[in-house]
């Protein structure tokens, strides 16, 4: 799916496809802007992330003090063009949205790599085969160090080289750098898959490097994750389920089963996973995963439900546009992103990413911050998802009868509000909305523009229409 973020200080995002969705982001203290590539250049505010400076022991389900990390998944595999000033614009948007953020993770794939940015405790820099990504790792370590963040490795083994001594080298090589993220004085070891170490390469790593260990493996029973079984001795683990339970697995909404699930067997060593939605068109890959119902929201929603059994919860992704599922401004050229992947082109998601902001504070504190700021987030596809598009060699991607055709809308009031969404000549208003959080909906029943507004004591103090995006019944390319 395509996604256009386009914010004011209004708020308004907008969903588009089955393509990205297009989001776009309305608010009412200040002027129309919209999210462009080199968007939001605020100062860093210092925040060392060193979990040492905190009660955690080797065991964090013994050793818990309340401390919650939030780490935003970043590809490095789609930083082949970067500089230092590309990692620091990169960290520095992530920074101005003052959540917290503390650390963000680096994963280096073969055809993509994640990072974590936002109310992140540090960058887990996982690591693929390319030799040009350990140069790429070494300026995120540097330029994080400058800034203030913490990083650590996420190796990918999918690409990766299953070596235990390989592993070692490069934890031991990055380590004692000043930007490295610890748990207790121990180096935070991530990873994307790893089940080909098996549980005594990963008791190697674990001895020889003294490092908290936080992998996603999947492939195997999960009951060998258990305290005691062949993987019990895992300080920390993901989901095994899609990248850690962020999606619905089928046509259904997201439920907490999965991750409770989980936490019977790893109990206070789970780890999961936030994303907006994920699409990929690939003739190798080529599904959506169900993102309807305000998806980035109801997960954050159960993430602070369940908060006193989890410590790290990790954003998926800052610039995945192979899989669609980025927080982040879009590529700003080909370079950046898989081949063929030109469903991202055009289509920041920085609205979800400054939605997010709101409950990632709440995740952190166990308190919703106050909403002063009317703001409106709006999110559709920019075609209706039974389309076949023109010109595109594959079939529709498996599950694209998953999702409605539907305007949603998060519109955050300071106080009693109405509202009115509005595409092409249908429109639907929602009066008396209270203060807080409130979702709506309206179905696509029209083509056109798409407009927000809102009112307060007859007063309008929100009215805004995207000018560079329709809702349109036609599309050459998913």
């Amino acid at each position: 799916m395509r996604v256009v973020i386009f914010p004011f200080f209004l708020t308004a995002p907008f969903l588009l496809g089955l393509v990205l969705p297009s989001l776009s982001v309305a608010k009412h203290d200040s002027s129309l802007r919209r999210f462009g590539k080199r968007e939001i250049q605020s100062k860093v505010k210092t925040n060392a992330c060193n979990a040492t400076d905190h009660a955690f022991g080797d065991n964090v389900h013994q050793k818990r003090d309340g401390t919650k990390y939030v780490f935003m998944h970043h590809i490095v595999g789609n930083t082949y063009e970067y500089t230092r000033d590309s990692w620091a614009n990169d960290l520095n948007q992530i920074r101005a949205k003052d959540m917290q953020v503390s650390c963000f993770i680096i994963q280096i794939l073969h055809h993509s790599y994640n990072v974590f940015f936002g109310n992140s405790d540090a960058v887990a820099l996982n690591v693929g085969r390319d030799s040009w990504q350990r140069n790429r790792i070494e300026d995120a370590y540097s330029v994080a160090a400058a800034v203030g963040m913490s990083v650590f490795i996420s190796f990918d083994y999918t690409s990766f080289d299953c070596s235990v001594d390989n592993t070692i080298q490069w934890v031991d090589s990055f380590k004692g750098l000043p930007a490295q993220f610890k748990v207790n004085g121990r180096p935070m070891i991530s990873s994307y898959s790893g089940e080909c170490l098996g549980p005594d390469g990963w008791q190697t790593i674990r001895t020889k490097t003294g490092g908290f260990l936080m992998p996603f493996i999947y492939g195997n029973d999960d009951q060998q994750f258990k305290k005691g079984s062949s993987y019990g001795f895992l300080d920390s683990w993901y989901c095994s389920v899609s990248w850690g339970c962020a999606w619905p697995q089928g046509n259904y909404d997201k439920t907490t089963g999965d991750d409770h699930y989980y936490m019977n067997i790893f109990e206070n060593r789970y780890a999961t996973t936030v994303s907006s939605w994920l699409y990929t068109h690939y003739n190798y890959k080529n599904f959506y995963l169900r993102g309807d119902e305000w998806l980035l929201i109801t997960r954050w929603e159960q993430l602070i439900s369940m908060r006193d059994q989890l410590t790290f919860v990790e954003m998926v992704t800052w610039n995945d546009y192979g899989e669609s599922d980025y927080f982040g401004p879009g590529p700003s050229s080909s370079d950046l992103q898989p081949y063929g992947t030109t469903w991202a082109n055009g289509f920041p998601h920085n609205g979800f990413f400054d939605l997010s902001a709101y409950y990632i504070t709440a995740f952190k504190t166990g308190t919703y911050p106050q909403i002063t700021k009317d703001t409106i987030y709006f999110w559709l596809r920019p075609h209706p998802a039974g389309i076949n598009a023109n010109k595109d060699p594959l079939p529709k991607p498996e599950g694209w009868d998953w999702t409605s055709d539907t305007l949603w809308a998060a519109v955050f009031c300071s106080s009693t509000c109405n509202v009115t969404l509005q595409v092409g000549v249908y429109s639907q208003g929602f009066n008396n909305l209270p203060h807080g959080v409130n979702k709506i909906s309206i179905p696509l029943k029209a083509l056109g523009f798409v407009t927000v507004k809102m009112s307060k004591n007859g007063q309008q103090v929100i009215n805004h229409t995207p000018s560079d995006f329709q809702y349109r019944e036609s599309i050459d390319h998913c």
